[in-house]
């Protein structure tokens, strides 16, 4: 009896020990292995998928153009995208037997082709469920695996979106019955069973204890970095032992990963130049506020496209990015204009860098924009400036040299003149020398008022009350023009030290090639403002804009588009400005062009 108890318990403790661990175990590892081939048919499914958008090298509606059928009805065209991708569908889903394979279009709402077709034909042509995952997932923009009956049947269906110039125009399929896969999962009990039943020995269940530890232990780890790979503020339990320090371990470099990525990103954001960092494959990487404002092209825009979809056209940075990735050359101080069609022009200084790892791997390039438009608007300003102080000086000697000699022209025509008898024939000619000898005087005083016009008196000088008596002089010219004049003036007390008259003769100057620019009528706007200790006078015409070349030319001495004229009259505007510390500058405007005269204001004294 008592040997009876003995072999009962032990046979109690072998099961304990040996048969139930195995039981337990062998469990686990179904459950596994069952998870597993779940997860290996998800990921063929979702490879098949991909394998069907990377064969669509081109959209529904590219077809539909080639075909042109673009106007056709609705079951034409999906005849005719049937007719186009059946063959490839049969073809991948041939390769993979089991597996049905197909795309659907978004905007006809239907199933454009099912392969094997022989089988699932009869679904072409059909819609998608309203309640059917697939919606799901072009709003989602992201792959899915979803097992449920759906047209086919009870199936394991992948679904991954079809995306085509930042639109999603449909999604591709791969399934399998739920069937075919349950036979698999048969077999792959019935091998388990038999293993678990040969492997009763302690050694194997306590190896298969530890392997099954392991395996724990190594998923959450893998789960771990997966989530960090989305998340870096995501942490991993704290656990005992060896993994609890690997835990741990990973937590740190998470933490200063986070830490020094947030402090990058902020660096570069902050920055007043444009910075751009592309992957070895010459995709978008990072993208800061400043290569927005640059480029115009937006954050979100810009991230993970290619960098030739990006630069489009632009050949100086698709150049320089392209010597960088392909060559490994750098470039420094290269100069760009983006085309940006509504944006005014700018000067944009590039250069590019190869971004390496600390192990000197190429991870890809960087380029660093800097808008130099202000810079080389002064640097044209002074070079301009530094030209027509020259050319005054010249002006004066000319001046100068030419009025004595007609004055004694002058004098001796009308010496002339009045030695002939009344009605004789060459009196006209001695008053025509006359006139013209006056003609070239008025141009010596305008070369003279252009070489030296700071001689003239600094008095006191309101810009509103100036402003409103050189417009009394073009009001009638204006009005038989259908030209309409708008004055806003925001500080009319304003003002500056200048000679009222050199001050009328500028804004005289500037409205009269407005006036000029609008033959056909229209408005005319005359603003002032005072800011920061200068006044600024906009004047704005609706005439046709200058052209970006001339918008700095047109102060230039002798320059002018017009049949007649001499080319002085804004050179010496801005003369006369310019020697009251200020400046005039031309610019093209929604409205038209725009004149802007910038004078430093008058300090009040105490």
């Amino acid at each position: 009896m008592k040997s009876y108890v003995y072999r009962i318990r032990f046979i109690v403790s072998v099961i304990a020990v040996t048969v139930l661990p195995i039981i337990v175990t062998g469990v686990v590892l179904l459950k596994a292995a069952e998870q597993a081939l779940l997860q290996e048919k998800e990921k063929k499914l979702l490879a098949i998928t991909e394998q069907l958008d990377f064969a669509l090298s081109q959209d529904f509606e590219n077809v539909l153009r080639e075909e042109g059928l673009q106007n056709a009805s609705r079951e034409q065209q999906i005849a005719a995208l049937n007719r186009k991708l059946e063959q490839l569908t049969d073809q991948i889903a041939t390769a993979h037997p089991g597996i049905g394979v197909g795309y659907y279009a978004r905007r006809l709402d239907a199933i454009i082709t099912y392969g094997p077709s022989r089988e699932m034909g009869q679904h072409v042509g059909m819609p998608i469920a309203p309640d059917h995952p697939g919606r799901q997932v072009m709003s989602r923009r992201s792959a899915d695996v979803v097992v449920g009956p759906q047209v086919r049947g009870e199936i394991m269906n992948a679904m991954y979106p079809i995306e085509r110039n930042g639109e999603v125009i449909g999604y591709a399929w791969a399934n399998e019955l739920m069937q075919s896969i349950d036979i698999q999962l048969a077999g792959m009990r019935q091998g388990i069973y038999s293993i678990v039943g040969i492997g009763c020995v302690i050694a194997a269940v306590a190896s298969g204890l530890m392997i099954h530890r392991g395996e724990i232990i190594l998923q959450e780890i893998k789960e771990g970095l997966r989530r960090l790979s989305l998340d870096l503020s995501f942490r991993m339990k704290p656990a005992k032992g060896e993994p609890g320090e690997i835990f741990e371990a990973i937590n740190k470099m998470a933490g200063d990963l986070q830490a020094s990525r947030s402090h990058t990103e902020t660096i570069i954001h902050s920055m007043e130049s444009g910075v751009i960092a592309l992957d070895h494959r010459g995709r978008v990487t990072a993208w800061n506020e400043a290569a927005t404002r640059i480029t115009g092209v937006s954050l979100e825009q810009a991230m993970g496209r290619d960098y030739e979809d990006v630069f489009r056209g632009e050949e100086e940075i698709l150049k320089a990015l392209s010597d960088a990735l392909g060559e490994g050359k750098t470039t420094r101080d290269a100069e760009w204009s983006p085309r940006g069609a509504g944006r005014a022009r700018l000067f944009v200084k590039i250069g590019t860098f190869i971004w390496k790892s600390p192990m000197e791997q190429v991870l890809g390039a960087i380029i660093v924009m800097d808008d130099r438009t202000e810079w080389k608007r002064m640097e044209s300003s002074l070079a301009q400036a530094k030209r027509l102080a020259v050319i005054g000086e010249l002006a004066a000697s000319i001046a100068h040299e030419v009025r004595n000699p007609l004055t004694s022209i002058k004098a001796f025509a009308q010496i002339i003149e009045e030695e002939l008898p009344a009605g004789h024939d060459s009196r006209e000619y001695t008053g025509i020398i006359v006139d013209e000898v006056e003609r070239l005087n008025r141009f010596a005083d305008e070369l003279l008022l252009f070489s030296r016009p700071d001689e003239e008196h600094h008095v006191p000088a309101r810009v509103g009350e100036v402003l409103d008596q050189t417009l009394l002089l073009i009001e009638r010219s204006a009005a038989s023009q259908g030209v309409v004049l708008h004055k806003v003036y925001r500080d009319s007390p304003a003002s500056v030290l200048a000679s009222p008259e050199l001050l009328k003769q500028v804004f005289l100057n500037i409205l009269i090639n407005a006036l000029q620019a609008l033959q056909d009528g229209g408005q005319l706007l005359i603003e002032t403002e005072a800011v920061d200790g200068q006044v600024f006078i906009h004047i704005t015409n609706e005439g046709p804009p200058i052209a970006e070349e001339h918008l700095l030319t047109v102060f230039e001495p002798f320059f002018t588009t017009k049949k007649s004229g001499t080319g002085l009259g804004l050179a010496i505007s801005q003369r006369i400005v310019q020697a009251y510390g200020g400046h005039i500058s031309a610019r093209n405007v929604d409205m038209g062009v725009q004149f802007t005269v910038v004078l430093p204001a008058k300090k009040e004294e105490a």
